[in-house]
């Protein structure tokens, strides 16, 4: 077990009915909330707009209201999808949450990859890597300036004052989520930190491993790439219950649900075809049982893959809110302090 696991709680708020869209997202922050007094180190958002697929459109909307309600546990982005909105607007709403949480956020970027939200922002799916690079170039100008200004391709900004001022600096720290050899690959080069998904504990491997190459070629010391890494992160979809028959009652078919698409299945290292539960607990995209069996199984893939700290997907398909929240008191009285303590040995 690697040293100082930490644990996350990731927030898509994806459902297959949306007939009461307020309670959803209602019940959704305060999960996002529950996950301090749970014990869990920091909640990620995802941002999704325009469909059942994610009912986060804006993430630093939800940030906000998790800051004012909470005074521990870090605000993750996971993530905000930058070649899709003006990033002098990003820069400036995110540095604010970065104030109201004293601190605490820690901002994951992407580039997206649905055809459907870029053609409802107006943004040409094949522009996305270029936006990507001149957006974060404008926010981290905003964040480490008191002044700045920018004439690139995309964005033209007359000389501003970037007010807010972030709380971190030079700036809160930066992930990307890491779905690709050349995610992996620019993350390196630039020592940014990872947000992954993945099964398998083999592929997680090879992926830690391309970063080290990658970024050590860069000119990094081989110090601040392990410290890089470990500070990134893997997402599990995990649900617990009092035993392993209710705890896949509760969830399995609200993930299954959500795993027929075809996309979400490649995410976690999965097939072309649509699988039965068990494959995938098999291979290591979901934990679902009681604390015990849970424990056991992260345990056994954290040992196997390295990585210090999971990413852990309470809510996939829309499990009701009570259940949810159960599954997150009980990861938190009995999986983390028996993951700590074993690390600790």
């Amino acid at each position: 077990m690697p040293p100082h696991s930490k644990f996350g709680v990731f927030s898509l708020l994806s459902v297959p009915d949306t007939a009461d869209e307020a309670d959803l997202v209602r019940g959704e922050l305060d999960l996002n909330c529950y996950a301090e007094e749970a014990g869990f180190d920091s909640v990620w958002l995802a941002e999704h707009s325009g469909s059942r697929y994610g009912l986060i459109a804006s993430p630093q909307v939800m940030a906000a209201a998790i800051a004012a309600r909470t005074s521990r546990i870090r605000i993750g982005t996971g993530v905000s999808v930058l070649p899709l909105h003006h990033p002098l607007r990003l820069a400036n709403d995110f540095a604010m949450i970065d104030v109201l949480s004293n601190g605490r956020l820690d901002y994951g970027v992407g580039r997206g990859y649905s055809e459907a939200e870029y053609a409802s922002f107006g943004v040409p799916l094949a522009e996305n890597r270029d936006r990507f690079d001149e957006a974060l170039e404008v926010i981290l100008k905003a964040w480490t300036n008191e002044t700045f200004s920018h004439d690139g391709r995309y964005y033209s900004i007359p000389s501003v004052q970037a007010i807010p001022a972030v709380v971190q600096k030079p700036h809160p720290p930066l992930y990307v989520a890491a779905g690709s050899p050349a995610s992996v690959e620019w993350a390196a080069q630039h020592l940014v930190r990872m947000l992954s998904s993945s099964g398998s504990a083999e592929n997680i491997r090879r992926k830690w491993a391309a970063y080290r190459e990658h970024a050590l070629a860069a000119g990094h010391t081989a110090e601040a790439v392990e410290a890089a890494l470990a500070e990134s992160w893997v997402v599990k979809h995990i649900h617990v219950a009092e035993d392993d028959e209710t705890a896949v009652r509760e969830a399995g078919e609200r993930f299954l649900w959500f795993f027929r698409l075809i996309a979400n299945r490649r995410m976690f290292d999965g097939p072309n075809e649509i699988q039965p539960l068990e494959w995938w607990q098999e291979h290591g995209a979901c934990y679902f049982g009681s604390p015990e069996t849970v424990a056991s199984a992260l345990e056994e893939w954290q040992a196997a893959s390295g990585v210090t700290n999971t990413l852990c997907w309470m809510n996939t398909g829309g499990i009701p809110t009570p259940l949810v929240r159960n599954s997150m008191r009980l990861f938190g009285e009995r999986v983390i302090p028996r993951l700590r303590s074993a690390a600790a040995k």
